[in-house]
């Protein structure tokens, strides 16, 4: 069974991004580690569907060793949100109030 992440949203739907604090991320600090190609793919993929996209394009090339682009029409973050969403940390899928999202699995 696949089970859908809700995201948090604020203005206009979009995903708020906020940085965890020290107990949320010691509680998943052992949890998703990138492994291989695909289960990079499977975060972005996960990431557009959460910004409401209706349409997702993979390109793929040398296997993902040089290329990995998702690119679909979802709502997107604003330009601010860019450096928190880059930092270690952050994310718009849980809130760190308390319990753990059921991921897709």
């Amino acid at each position: 069974m696949t089970i859908h992440t809700p995201k948090i949203t604020g203005a206009q739907g979009r995903p708020v991004i906020r940085q965890l604090d020290e107990t949320a991320i010691n509680r998943i600090a052992a949890g998703e580690v990138v492994e291989r190609p695909a289960s990079a793919v499977k975060e972005l993929v996960e990431n557009a569907l959460d910004a409401g996209a209706g349409r997702v394009q993979i390109d793929i090339a040398d296997g993902g060793k040089t290329l990995i682009r998702v690119t679909d029409d979802g709502c997107g973050m604003t330009p601010d949100d860019l450096p928190l969403a880059l930092s270690r940390h952050a994310t718009s899928k849980i809130d760190g109030s308390g319990s753990l999202p059921h991921r897709r699995g």
